[in-house]
C-alpha cells in the first residue's frame, strides 16, 4: 500500500506531517517497508519511529490483522495494540492466538485489547476453553480473567486454577520474593488469620500464592474505574502468619467514617499491637501509623504533616519526607518500609519464617459487586 494514498486520507496535519517526514528521511514509499524498518532496523530510534508512523497511519483492520502473524515480535506487539473497544471485538477471533504468543509483550498487548471488549467476548473465550488444544486453550483462561474476573471462570476453570495455586503455595515456602509496595497496609500483631479475617469483616477466603496476592491489590489499587465500580474495595490480599504478624493489603474499611488512627486503635485493642503503613510508587507519599492495646502512639502522612502526633525512637536521626527545612538537608528520609522493618515486618521482600498461607477475602463491597476484573500472575 503506497504511503502517499494513507496520507491522504489523514485529517490531523500533525499526525500527518509526522508521518510524511519520516518516510521522507528514510527513503520510503510503502507501508511494507515500514513494516519492514520495524523487523530489521538495528536503530532503536528508527524502530521507535516507525512503530509510531505504523499506527499514525492506519493502514486498515486487514493489514494489521495480516500483522498479527508477522515472524517479528515487534511487528505483531505493535499490530494488536491497533485493535481495542468495538473495534477489537469485531476481530476478536484473529487475536485469540496471540494470546499465546511466545512473547510477552505481544501476549500482554492482546490481553489489553481483550480486557476492553467488554463481557461480550465471554461466549468466544468460554467455548475456546472448550474446544480449543494447548496453549491457546490456556490463554483463552488469561482472556476470561482480564474481561471479567474469577467470577466468570466455569466450575471445572475454578477447579484447576485452584488446584494449581495449591501446588505452587507449596512450592514457594522457602522463596523470596520481591513485593511492589503502592497503597496501604495493616500490620497486625497476630499469627490467627481466621482472627482476622472476621475482625475486618472479610469473607470467601481464596488460598493465594506471593506472587498473586500482590498482583492483586497491586492491580486493584491502580485499576481505572468508574466513580460507581468498587474496584479497589472488593478485595484484600491477607498474608499468613509472618514471624508474629499478619499484613492486610487492600481496603478492608472502604466507605467507613473511621480514620486510619481509630481505626489502628481499635484493632490494637483485639490483638495487642496494630500498625498502618502507606507507600507509592508514583509520588513521595508515605505515611505509618503505630498503635498498641487502643493507644495510638504515633501518626505520620507525609502529605498530612499538620495532621501527625506523636514520636517513635526508630525516626531518630533520620528525616521525615515532608520536611524540607535546612536542618534536614544532611538527613536521609525515613520511609514506611523502614519503620515496618524495625517494629513489625518489611514487605519489601517475603522473607523469614511465614507459617500457612496467604488468602484473597471479600469485603462487603466484593460480595454485593463481585471481584475485580484483570489477569493475575499465579507465579514469576
Amino acid at each position: 500500500m503506497e504511503i502517499r494514498a494513507l496520507l491522504d486520507r489523514m485529517d490531523d496535519d500533525r499526525f500527518k506531517q509526522e508521518a510524511q517526514e519520516f518516510a521522507s528521511a528514510q527513503g520510503i514509499t510503502t507501508f511494507g517497508q515500514i513494516v519492514d524498518l520495524m523487523a530489521t532496523s538495528e536503530d532503536g530510534q528508527v524502530v521507535r519511529q516507525a512503530c509510531r508512523v505504523f499506527s499514525l497511519l492506519k493502514a486498515g483492520d486487514e493489514i494489521y490483522v495480516e500483522a498479527l502473524a508477522h515472524p517479528h515480535e515487534t511487528v505483531r506487539r505493535e499490530a494488536a495494540s491497533m485493535f481495542r473497544g468495538e473495534h477489537a471485538l469485531l476481530h476478536a477471533r484473529a487475536l485469540l492466538p496471540v494470546l499465546a504468543d511466545e512473547n510477552f509483550y505481544v501476549r500482554r498487548e492482546a490481553l489489553w485489547a481483550f480486557g476492553t471488549m467488554g463481557p461480550d467476548v465471554l461466549p468466544l473465550l468460554q467455548e475456546t476453553r472448550r474446544t480449543a488444544k494447548g496453549a491457546v486453550r490456556r490463554a483463552a483462561l488469561a482472556g476470561i480473567a482480564e474481561v471479567a474476573g474469577p467470577d466468570a471462570f466455569s466450575p471445572e476453570d475454578r477447579g484447576v486454577v485452584e488446584r494449581f495455586i495449591r501446588t505452587k503455595i507449596a512450592d514457594e515456602a522457602y522463596e523470596t520474593d520481591e513485593m511492589h509496595l503502592c497503597g496501604g497496609w495493616y500490620a497486625l500483631k497476630t499469627d490467627d488469620q481466621a482472627a482476622v479475617l472476621g475482625v475486618c469483616g472479610l469473607q470467601d477466603p481464596t488460598p493465594v500464592t506471593k506472587v498473586l496476592g500482590a498482583q492483586a491489590w497491586n492491580n486493584d489499587h491502580h485499576a481505572w474505574a468508574k466513580d460507581d465500580e468498587h474496584v479497589d474495595c472488593a478485595r484484600v490480599y491477607v498474608t499468613g502468619a509472618w514471624d508474629g504478624w499478619t499484613l492486610v493489603f487492600g481496603e478492608p474499611f472502604a466507605h467507613g467514617t473511621r480514620s486510619v488512627p481509630e481505626i489502628c486503635a481499635v484493632l490494637s485493642a483485639v490483638f495487642g499491637e496494630a500498625h498502618y503503613y502507606g507507600m507509592s510508587c508514583g509520588d513521595g507519599w508515605t505515611a505509618w501509623c503505630i498503635a498498641e492495646k487502643g493507644e495510638v502512639l504515633r501518626y505520620y502522612d507525609a502529605f498530612k504533616d499538620e495532621d501527625q502526633f506523636g514520636e517513635l525512637e526508630v525516626e531518630e536521626g533520620w528525616g521525615l519526607p515532608h520536611d524540607w527545612s535546612d536542618e534536614n538537608d544532611d538527613l536521609e528520609d525515613i520511609w514506611a518500609t523502614d519503620v515496618a522493618k524495625e517494629l513489625s515486618v518489611d514487605p519489601t521482600y517475603f522473607e523469614g519464617d511465614v507459617e500457612g498461607h496467604g488468602v484473597l477475602a471479600l469485603t462487603q463491597c466484593g460480595r454485593i459487586h463481585g471481584s475485580p476484573k484483570g489477569f493475575l500472575q499465579i507465579v514469576t
